[in-house]
């Protein structure tokens, strides 16, 4: 019963942190404060009260419309706030099965030490920030075709310093993943002059790197290639894009970044054992 509750109060902060993404996306892109101002309509501009920013909840009971001028609310809104709540549920059952882990081992003093010392709080904590990033990333690009360094550079600080700081990603791995995967972008931007990927993909790439380290980076990148791949040709077999359609490609890297965080090393184990 314990565990239902702690599951349930860590999906309502997800949801919580969902509503403040979106308040970025929309905002950032406006040009508008994120901290600063009233929740609004978008479309009449009415102030929204309290009672109606409750995560999903007053999206349902408002039938998914303005109270005051009956407009149509954005889908974005309760999506992003279950899918960040999902998120977040899902990165706390990640780090208890590390925990799990990692306590029937053989630990010595200085790793029973860490573990007693926040560093399960801390993990939770990388893994949190970790994906709300990548949620921006996913819906600003989706919605606007662009990767903003107001959302990439101060993730890949908070990436290289948690990564380092807690040791769950070796240095070396964190520091050449984001050369090597920004590399890789970069090249296709000097080659293409810019008509391939943009500066956005390079910081991206380096975001990666420094979030997964250099194996799993790697991963990630085949990852969203591959959606990416399926996605493009799904799209142009239904008639709802062409080979000159422009793609969001910055969504599909998000995509492969949480797909590692979760299942990053089951993937490089399997496809190590078809070799070993």
């Amino acid at each position: 019963m314990f565990w239902i509750v702690e599951l349930a109060l860590v999906f309502v902060i997800g949801a919580c942190v969902g509503s403040f993404l979106n308040v970025a996306i929309f905002r950032i892109h406006e040009g508008g404060s994120v901290v600063r101002g009233r929740s609004k309509c978008r479309v009449c501009e009415a102030p929204i009260g309290a009672g109606d920013l409750v995560p999903v909840l007053s999206y349902l009971r408002l039938r998914g419309r303005c109270r005051s001028c009956k407009s149509v609310i954005s889908w974005q809104y309760p999506a992003v706030e279950v899918v960040t709540g999902i998120l977040f549920v899902l990165c706390l059952l990640l780090v208890d099965s590390i925990e799990v882990r990692v306590f029937s081992e053989a630990l010595d003093e200085n790793d029973l030490l860490k573990w007693t010392l926040g560093f399960t709080g801390l993990l939770v904590l990388r893994y949190w920030v970790f994906v709300s990033y990548l949620v921006l990333i996913f819906v600003y690009d989706l919605r606007h075709m662009l990767i903003i360094d107001r959302f990439t550079i101060p993730a890949m600080i908070f990436a290289i310093i948690i990564n380092l700081w807690l040791g769950v990603v070796p240095a070396w791995s964190v520091l050449v993943g984001g050369a090597v995967l920004a590399g890789f972008f970069w090249v296709q931007f000097a080659l293409s002059k810019g008509t391939w990927v943009g500066g956005g993909d390079i910081r991206m790439g380096a975001l990666m790197g420094f979030m997964l380290g250099l194996e799993h980076g790697l991963v990630a990148l085949f990852i969203a290639y591959v959606l990416g791949a399926i996605v493009g040709v799904a799209m142009m077999a239904s008639g709802k894009a062409t080979r000159k359609t422009p793609v969001p490609f910055g969504s599909f890297l998000a995509v492969g970044t949480v797909v590692v965080l979760f299942v990053g090393q089951p993937l490089v184990d399997s496809y190590l054992g078809l070799f070993l």
